[in-house]
């Protein structure tokens, strides 16, 4: 096979190859089945055992198994983006055009829908760490939590069917990237990128920034506080070191992963009249698709209760039963003394149910 490939002239602009060799494409390709593969798997393990187990039906759990049913979505279409890029230089099921269409629409709807998971997700550890029981307890009851999850499918569904329903933008294949995408020639696909861009990043960027600096804070105070109260215990003092050390590192994990996840397509969407963006897209859209690999191992099995019960489903033969609750309290609430920051809603807050 020719390593070199062909790329459609953009009109009125230089022309651009975007993929030079095949074996690039290939790569891409290859990062997309990975993420296909992993993601399935993580994130159907995150759902299962949040549905077999009841420890885990906890406010927080809403918008983690929220976002891991938006990441399994994207999942199951991703493959086709595979499709797209290997197929040469047009779609290659020439009777199936829709089949792009309805990649690009989910890819469209399901990583907005991700990113406002993240943002409640930020906000609902903050409430649950830094506020009362009664203020959880009020913001968070099953007629609120339900507004939530409709209120994170509802808006990318609005942006999804925008061009789907009028002539603003067109979602199908785009012969420059080899990719099921927004369609180019469209003359308002531009004002389309702008508004999704504005829509999907810049507010849940701040929300997730802010809560989580404020977790960070209030850790720290929390702590400094308990350690002065202590000090002539130094296990108590260690443990709680140990505990502000993994809380920081967390905190430091979440944020990093939505930034580079999500900004270099930002900057792809925002930046428009520049020669090497064109190159820089795809690799930024493959970006995008790894944070539906990368969610449930920040979002669920980082965490101790999350681990034991996925642990239980994998082992087969030799665990039976899935753990519904720990033998005491007290056990509970050491465990959470160390993993709530980052993890989950604090030990006052856990008995809220899905």
């Amino acid at each position: 096979m020719n390593n070199t490939t062909s790329s459609p002239v953009v009109e009125n602009e230089p022309k651009i190859l975007v993929f030079e060799l095949f074996y690039e494409r290939q790569i891409f390709a290859a990062i997309v089945i990975t993420v296909v593969t992993l993601g399935t798997v993580g994130n159907s393990l995150v759902i299962i055992a949040v549905a077999l187990s009841k420890k885990l039906r906890t406010t927080t759990n809403v918008f983690v198994v929220n976002l891991a049913v938006a990441d399994v979505l994207n999942c199951f279409f991703l493959p086709w983006q595979a499709v797209a890029i290997l197929g040469g230089d047009d779609w290659p099921i020439s009777g199936a055009r829709w089949v792009c269409t309805a990649a690009s629409f989910i890819s469209v709807f399901t990583t907005g829908c991700s990113l406002n998971n993240l943002a409640l997700i930020a906000v609902n550890r903050w409430v649950g760490i830094t506020k009362s029981r009664f203020t959880t307890r009020r913001i968070y009851t099953a007629r609120k939590l339900a507004l939530m999850v409709i209120f994170s499918w509802a808006i990318p569904l609005g942006c999804a069917l925008t061009p789907v329903l009028t002539d603003f933008g067109e979602l199908g294949y785009e012969k420059l990237y080899k990719l099921c995408s927004w369609v180019r020639l469209n003359p308002y696909t531009n004002t389309y990128r702008m508004l999704i861009a504005g829509i999907y990043y810049p507010t849940q960027l701040i929300t997730i920034t802010i809560s989580y600096i404020s977790i960070f804070f209030y850790v720290r105070k929390t702590s400094h506080e308990t350690m002065e109260a202590t000090r002539g215990n130094l296990a108590t003092r260690m443990r709680i070191s140990k505990r502000q050390l993994d809380v920081t590192k967390n905190l430091v994990y979440v944020v990093l992963a939505f930034i580079l996840c999500f900004t270099p397509c930002f900057v792809a969407l925002t930046i428009t009249d520049a020669e090497w963006i064109y190159k820089f897209a795809p690799w930024a859209v493959a970006m995008v698709y790894c944070n539906s690999s990368v969610n449930p191992v920040i979002y669920a099995t980082s965490h101790p209760d999350f681990k034991e019960v996925i642990g239980h489903l994998m082992c087969r033969r030799r665990c039976r039963t899935i753990p519904q609750s720990d033998p005491s309290p007290r056990a509970r609430a050491a465990v959470y003394a160390i993993s709530t920051p980052t993890n989950q809603e604090c030990p006052e807050n856990e008995d809220h149910s899905m």
